[in-house]
């Protein structure tokens, strides 16, 4: 996969909300470098579990329509300074 910037790629864990395309739109969310798990028929109820789980985890919400570039669109991963 390729990623829009050096640096700015989703960790392991982090949410990854796909826009599928075809007659039926939907989204899907699952966790990094995994296959989607969850179909949502609306952007806003993906967007709003995708939100619930990120907070819970501490991990970031990441957005992508084509699988090589890659939006965070919610943070709430901790960065250790030890």
């Amino acid at each position: 996969m390729r990623y829009s910037s050096p640096g700015q790629t989703p960790q392991c864990q982090d949410v990854i909300l796909r826009r599928t395309h075809g007659a039926s739109r939907r989204y899907t969310l699952s966790t990094a470098g995994e296959a989607p798990q969850i179909a949502y028929k609306t952007y806003e109820e993906a967007i709003t579990q995708a939100d619930r789980f990120a907070q819970l985890q501490h991990v970031d919400v990441w957005q992508t329509d084509d699988d090589r570039s890659f939006t965070r669109v919610i943070e709430y991963r901790v960065v250790s300074s030890v």
